[in-house]
């Protein structure tokens, strides 16, 4: 079988990957629906989801971040030169190493359960405290599961096996809203539903484990030649723990200071951070996943094609996102309609709309900055992005603070923002300058412009569309039928022209081709 991806496969894998994290991403949607039904927005939500999030944290900085990053990499070199037995002896040793790791820090997590939860949210109250220790006690063994997880789709992606790594996300979240269904339907504590998540990962990594074991993979004997390739992974690891644990921490210190604001704060910032994270994660995150590895051979045999394919990502991503963008902005007071039902209070609606709106207009550089990193990340080079990450980190903590203080809530979703636009010129400043890498700025904004010329004459006909749709159809009818038939219907024709029109305006993008 052959290793190597053309613009085809990418384009299909990418495609693959995406249509699954979209399940996922609405089956995700659909949870925290039921969340907030079930937990409503105040005190015991932001106790819940504080405990959520923490293992979450961990899995972003070990699962998703530094192991994905350092593990990646050496086990596609190592499956390329064809030593099976030695890939077998590096995921073995792997797992050990980081399960027992993340062991002791559940053991200290479990007795130091208060402490934990007063540093992460230091501005709870007695309530709120007392009821997130049982659940993070029960919740945070999910980052063994994830971690487990991450290495054997790390190993399954080496040899471009992307779909179950994928499907495991939509299977995660069916097992948990069944859990939610369960719970509010014999009025269980939020304790039941932990538990049901928890159940939830063990399947994900079941799954992971029976696909690698078809994949013809094992836990083999660590060899010497394994063990050598393991120090790689551990002496790039620290530096891709540092870049993401700054990102974490980033986190961290939002959610920290949101404490201290208004019960029902937290969860509003984390209900649009989810929202957004729908088109980051079918797209972005899916695209960045499939890159990883083959930017990983194009290190090794094709290095001056990594600036073409800088340039045509980022044409592709803008191609994706922007209409993204300015969809979610369309309809971010719907969403959280959807989201709170009855709970939604006006004030509770602007607040989430403009949270989300603030949040989305940095959902490109977030975008791009998936797969700046996953370049950093194919040269062996963890360092670098882990200094970009610390500067984008310090203007978030600073501007969260400065934000908190003059315009509240709506300060540190804008601040999120402004740090990813940092991080995204810095990673660009240090590609070019280290690497020469450059993104051919001529050519991109060649792209640009056709591109924006072409989506203001979609917008033109789109908006003779909807006031022809507001003068043409009763009051009464529009509102039977809602935004959302129109949003989508809409959202759809814009979509369909960009893509039939893009030749007439010039706007060539490589994976389009045919």
């Amino acid at each position: 079988m052959s290793l190597h991806l053309s613009k085809k496969s990418i384009l299909k894998k990418t495609v693959q990957v995406s249509f699954l994290t979209l399940m996922s991403r609405i089956l995700g949607f659909t949870r925290e629906m039921l969340w907030m039904r079930y937990l409503g927005v105040g005190a015991i939500s932001d106790a819940f989801l504080t405990a959520f999030r923490t293992p979450n944290m961990f899995r972003h900085v070990f699962a998703e971040g530094a192991l994905n990053a350092s593990f990646v990499p050496v086990i596609v070199k190592t499956v390329k030169e064809g030593n099976k037995e030695e890939a077998n002896g590096l995921l073995t040793i792997s797992f050990l190493f980081f399960q027992v790791i993340l062991l002791v820090i559940y053991a200290f997590v479990f007795f130091k359960t208060e402490f934990i939860i007063k540093l992460i949210a230091p501005g709870f109250s007695v309530e709120q405290t007392n009821a997130a220790v049982p659940l993070l006690r029960i919740l945070f063994p999910l980052i063994m599961f994830f971690s487990g997880s991450a290495l054997i789709g790390g190993a399954l992606n080496s040899v471009n096996h992307f779909f179950v790594p994928a499907f495991s996300m939509p299977l995660l979240n069916v097992i948990i809203i069944a859990t939610i269904f369960l719970c509010m339907g014999y009025a269980l504590a939020p304790e039941f539903l932990c538990w049901g998540i928890l159940v939830a990962a063990f399947v994900q990594f079941l799954l992971h484990v029976i696909v690698y074991f078809k994949s013809h993979f094992r836990f083999g004997d660590i060899s010497v030649a394994s063990f050598a390739a393991f120090k790689t992974v551990l002496w790039r690891f620290l530096p891709a723990l540092f870049g993401a644990g700054i990102f974490e921490f980033n986190v961290f210190i939002s959610m920290m200071i949101a404490s201290f604001l208004p019960q029902g704060s937290m969860t509003l910032l984390h209900l649009a951070s989810r929202m957004m994270n729908i088109p980051l994660g079918i797209f972005a995150v899916a695209l960045s996943s499939v890159l990883l590895p083959h930017f990983s051979r194009v290190v090794l045999y094709a290095p001056k094609r990594l600036p073409f394919y800088l340039l045509e990502v980022v044409k592709f991503i803008c191609w994706i996102v922007i209409p993204a963008t300015f969809f979610l902005a369309y309809v971010s007071e719907p969403i959280f309609k959807i989201l709170l039902g009855s709970k939604a209070t006006p004030e509770v609606l602007y607040q989430g709309k403009w949270i989300l709106v603030l949040y989305v207009i940095g959902l490109l550089p977030l975008s791009i900055n998936k797969t700046l990193v996953s370049i950093f990340y194919a040269k062996r080079d963890t360092r670098r992005p882990a200094i970009a990450s610390g500067i984008s980190a310090g203007v978030n903590i600073v501007g969260d603070i400065i934000g908190m203080y003059f315009f509240g809530v709506y300060g540190i979703a804008l601040t999120n923002t402004i740090a990813a636009f940092t991080m995204m010129f810095i990673c660009f400043v240090f590609l070019h300058k280290y690497y020469g890498i450059s993104l051919y700025v001529k050519r991109f904004w060649h792209f640009i412009w056709r591109y924006i010329v072409q989506m203001l004459c979609i917008g033109a006909a789109l908006f003779v569309l909807l006031m022809s749709f507001e003068r043409l159809v009763h009051a009464s009818l529009r509102e039977c039928i809602g935004i959302w038939p129109v949003a989508i219907i809409a959202a759809l024709f814009v979509m369909g022209l960009v893509f039939v029109t893009r030749q007439r305006f010039g706007v060539r993008v490589y994976f389009l081709r045919k």
